[in-house]
């Protein structure tokens, strides 16, 4: 047998392999089972046609991978496939950077979109707005590229440059643009008294150590004479998991914060210490479509849990556990083998954390295609979800001394 004919008949097994692996692990019955191997068939016959009748000879390297690639992406936006290249050079540098634009994207629907952007970065320099579309990313369209890849990218040498396509609705063709790179601390708490007894902290990052600076900027508005809080998560994109669980857990002294499960991932219950909590004063959450990730554990935790009101917009709905799986060639599946949930058991990821107090951020706006509100002017008289945050605490403020 000819070498080619070995290497072709070897990548097909692998492809075949994988892809029946992929369906052992989705299927729960022996009825999915029995559709898995259908669609295998299926998958071989198509392979079989590309080989005998396509216009030219493919590659089936290419056509595997291609493959590989088209099975996670129906799974999530956030698991990868990664070469065997492409692994090694994660392992060497499993976080890119540290150069960045300042920009947080997910996908929805196949579209990469930018879920918020941090501010004085270069994006939001460059007009850049939360909504809009990334459609190709150094001369490449996003949407055959996973989140995680898309990170990779955009991330790199400091002063390096980075060449990207946006999209917004009120335009007509892509806004080309060529960001220059810059590394960027998080973002301070922002932390004041509103109205002589409110206490107000805008959060725009979970970032490692995030817990801490905003138990401390809170200790600080409560020893000035904090009755209420408001705690503004909109905008919120980025940082720890980790850190989201541990702010829930200031304003929590018992109770589920969120919980980790998968298919082969045991639940895994993340649970507040009375002894972390800090404060029981009134507490009101502000959300949009720009909070996602930690701060969704953070709202949906004190939602849940009866602690306080959220109010503002559904959030954008992101929250995958994920683990490295390499494969028997050299290369790796970034897999996500688990998800976030809400306490009260619904999943974040995707769906995201609906307020028990709808607001949108200007009067008579479709909550449901919410335009970006300025930050400057977040926490101020114009910004209608700060004030019905406001109306709400004082009314149960006046129901308290009432009572």
């Amino acid at each position: 047998m000819a070498k080619r004919v070995r290497v072709s008949l070897i990548l097909v097994s692998c492809g075949l392999l994988l892809y029946a692996a992929m369906g052992a692990v989705l299927s729960k019955s022996q009825s999915s089972s029995d559709t898995t191997y259908r669609d295998l068939g299926v998958y071989s016959e198509v392979l079989s046609r590309i080989q005998q009748d396509y216009v030219t000879k493919p590659s089936l390297k290419k056509v595997t991978r291609g493959a590989i690639r088209g099975l996670l992406s129906a799974l999530d936006p956030y698991s990868t496939y990664f070469t065997a290249k492409e692994y090694q050079d994660y392992l060497a540098h499993p976080k890119p950077g540290p150069g960045k634009i300042g920009i947080y994207v997910s996908k929805r629907m196949g579209y990469t979109t930018i879920v918020s952007i941090l501010p004085g970065s270069p994006a939001a320099q460059a007009g850049i707005e939360p909504g809009d579309l990334l459609d190709t990313l150094e001369d490449r369209p996003t949407r055959g590229l996973s989140v995680v890849q898309l990170n990779r990218i955009l991330d790199g040498a400091p002063g390096t440059t980075v060449h990207l396509s946006v999209i917004r609705g009120d335009r007509g063709a892509p806004l080309q643009l060529a960001l220059t790179r810059e590394i960027l601390p998080p973002p301070p708490v922002e932390a004041k008294m509103v109205d002589g007894h409110t206490a107000y902290l805008h959060v725009l990052t979970f970032n490692p150590g995030k817990t801490r600076e905003i138990a401390a900027k809170l200790k600080q508005l409560i020893a000035q004479g904090s009755t209420q809080i408001v705690l503004d998560l909109r905008d919120c994109a980025g940082g720890s998991e980790k850190e989201g669980e541990e702010t829930a857990n200031l304003f929590l002294n018992h109770g589920l914060i969120t919980y980790l499960a998968g298919q082969r991932f045991p639940r895994k219950n993340i649970m507040a210490e009375p002894s972390n909590q800090i404060t029981q004063l009134p507490l009101v959450v502000l959300t949009n479509m720009s909070t996602a990730g930690p701060a969704e554990i953070v709202a949906a935790a004190i939602l849940d849990n009866h602690r306080g009101d959220v109010v503002g917009e559904r959030t954008f709905g992101v929250g995958v556990y994920q683990q490295m799986i390499p494969v028997g060639d050299g290369s790796a599946l970034l897999l996500s083998v688990a998800k976030y949930y809400t306490p009260n058991g619904q999943q974040i990821n995707g769906y995201g954390v609906t307020p028990n107090v709808i607001q949108p951020a200007r009067p008579n706006e479709v909550s449901l295609n919410p335009q970006p509100f300025p930050p400057s002017q977040m926490g101020g008289k114009n910004d209608l979800q700060f004030q019905r945050a406001l109306e709400i605490l004082d009314q149960k403020s006046s129901t308290a001394k009432v009572a």
